[in-house]
């Protein structure tokens, strides 16, 4: 039974993986329409609906009547200081810059796992994630373009780095008594009220403009993509895989989602694809999987 859970986790850390994967594609045609937080805001008005139909039709209840700090903290780090520090340290810095710095979750997180969750990773999977880690630096480097990296980009990155390390060890710490439904409609109604109210601020000469984007057929499907399925099953299938797996394992997952929105680019986009993408491809695929199997 145990084997059949640590599989299934194990095959929805990837899952949700893919899923942010597409993601990047889709929020690239979102943003030619509007903001960054408003799309962000409009994805989060699409999860709340769909994750509401979801729990309706599956008659799934919640039960929020107790001690609510520690499923608001994991909903603070993630999705509101996430999302607002890597949208604004992306901004503010060039893509290859930010996606070194944010493959470098998996071993912070593996640090953090030891000291807060008494998780000590093997030596190997201390090598193979640094290896998944080194492809994601190569495929960044590779596929660099011109661009200026300020000082408060260099502060604002790690930022997303240490809120997606906090969200990752408290929804594995607090799995237990939360589950997965009620981790993750936490994290939806919380990133509704939040972004809404920073979008509605940003457009308060023109309220209008928070949802006038839907009346982009491209537009709504982006943000279809990303509510339906980046926010409410991604998340869904993370906060499962946090309630089984040691963050080690969870979190080096999120490497395959460089490798994935390549292939999207190169297959829906017609970007290049080269051989130093192929090299760390493989790098990638082979960290993670060895994190995977690596006994102690």
């Amino acid at each position: 039974m145990k084997n059949n859970k640590t599989m299934a986790a194990t095959l929805a850390a990837l899952g949700a993986q893919v899923i942010f994967g597409f993601s990047f594609m889709f929020t690239k045609i979102a943003l030619e329409s509007a903001s960054p937080m408003t799309v962000i805001a409009n994805r989060y008005m699409v999860a709340f609906l769909g994750l509401s139909l979801v729990m309706l039709i599956t008659k799934t209840k919640i039960n929020l009547k107790r001690n609510l700090t520690k499923l608001i903290m994991m909903s603070v780090f993630q999705p509101v200081l996430y999302f607002v520090f890597e949208s604004y340290g992306i901004k503010l810095t060039t893509s290859a810059f930010s996606s070194v710095v944010i493959s470098m979750i998996p071993v912070v997180s593996m640090v953090s796992g030891i000291f807060v969750l008494k998780e000590v990773p093997s030596p190997l999977q201390y090598v193979f994630s640094f290896l998944s880690v080194g492809g994601v630096v190569i495929m960044s480097l590779a596929g660099s373009a011109d661009g200026t990296v300020s000082a408060a980009g260099i502060i604002l990155l790690p930022g997303a780095v240490f809120s997606s390390v906090a969200y990752n060890v408290t929804s594995r710490k607090i799995s237990a008594e939360f589950s997965v439904f009620e981790r993750t409609y936490a994290m939806t109604v919380i990133g509704l009220i939040v972004f809404t109210l920073i979008s509605v601020l940003q457009n308060i000469d023109n309220p209008v403009n928070v949802i006038s984007a839907f009346g982009s057929g491209a537009y709504t499907l982006a943000i279809l993509y990303l509510g339906i399925f980046s926010s409410v099953a991604a998340f869904l299938l993370l906060n499962f895989a946090n309630t089984y797996l040691p963050v080690a394992k969870t979190t080096v997952f999120s490497n395959i989602t460089t490798v994935v929105s390549v292939i999207a680019g190169m297959i829906f986009l017609k970007e290049k694809f080269t051989w130093e993408t192929a090299f760390s491809t493989i790098m990638i695929v082979a960290g993670v999987w060895g994190v995977q199997v690596a006994k102690k």
